[in-house]
């Protein structure tokens, strides 16, 4: 095991992200994205700095992984015991993990790259070895630098296998895709919350409206690591989105879709 970092209790604290530029008078407008807030501050990988880029390792568990005070994912199996009950082979589901990490790397200044060694891993992917919910994700914080911040030392993105899982959207919201579930749970994993019910992948329902990012999760991205050079641009202010209250997701947006863990709203663990 690597050190003995400080876990970091996932509960969601965060305010949406609003346009920097409103004034009081005027209404909050949804950008479309929110910051994790663990310890009353942004969590990101290797720098506090927003847009500065970063490298990330991942494994897939090889053993029972242990992770005492771990709010999620604290004892997690290999992987293959959520995916192979539904018939995916190994090789599909490491092209899957490996395609929704390059939807991150696509739009932002980050880079994953697979490791062998799950105790050295900065991610680690595997299957939960209690039940419960569909995903969830841990995060653990280094201790504070000299300036106060604390960035991300270790996150655990697990599965539950007791749920089937499918590779592919077919409108059946009761088994999840793999590599929409890995995606919005690698947001997590690199600083990203849920904003709203639905709309973006970040958004904490599961409901087979959209296969890739949409813009808020886009815009979160490159807040934290910096936009890919060549990638898409959402600069504009949050008219090109929706505009609603805070908290409440996007006026008129539907709240058809199943949750990705346990509970009802972007004030429960993560998942």
């Amino acid at each position: 095991m690597r050190g003995n970092p400080r876990i970091a209790i996932a509960i969601v604290t965060a305010s949406l992200a609003i346009a920097s530029s409103a004034s009081a008078a005027e209404p909050e407008r949804f950008l479309g994205f929110r910051l994790l807030d663990l310890e009353n501050q942004s969590v990101k990988w290797e720098t506090p700095r927003q847009r500065v880029g970063a490298a990330v390792t991942y494994a897939f568990a090889t053993k029972l992984v242990t992770t005492e005070g771990a709010r999620n994912c604290g004892q997690m199996l290999p992987p293959d015991k959520a995916y192979t009950p539904s018939g995916i082979a190994q090789g599909e589901f490491e092209r899957e993990v490996a395609a929704a990490f390059r939807m991150w790397e696509d739009v932002a200044d980050i880079k994953f790259r697979k490791i062998d060694d799950d105790d050295q891993a900065d991610i680690v992917i595997g299957a939960q070895a209690v039940p419960v919910g569909r995903a969830f994700t841990n995060v653990e914080l280094k201790p504070a630098s000299e300036s106060g911040r604390k960035v991300i030392a270790r996150s655990l993105i697990c599965l539950n296998p007791a749920q089937p899982w499918k590779v592919g959207f077919d409108g059946d919201l009761d088994v999840y895709d793999l590599r929409y579930t890995i995606a919005h749970e690698a947001g997590h994993a690199i600083g990203l919350d849920h904003p709203s019910p639905s709309g973006q992948l970040m958004s904490y329902k599961y409901d087979e409206r959209h296969q890739g990012l949409q813009p808020g999760d886009i815009r979160g991205a490159a807040l934290l690591y910096g936009a890919r050079s060549g990638g898409p641009s959402f600069s504009r202010a949050a008219s090109d989105i929706t505009t609603g209250s805070t908290g409440a997701g996007a006026a008129g947006e539907t709240k058809q879709g199943r949750d990705f863990g346990i509970g009802a709203g972007p004030d429960t663990p993560l998942r």
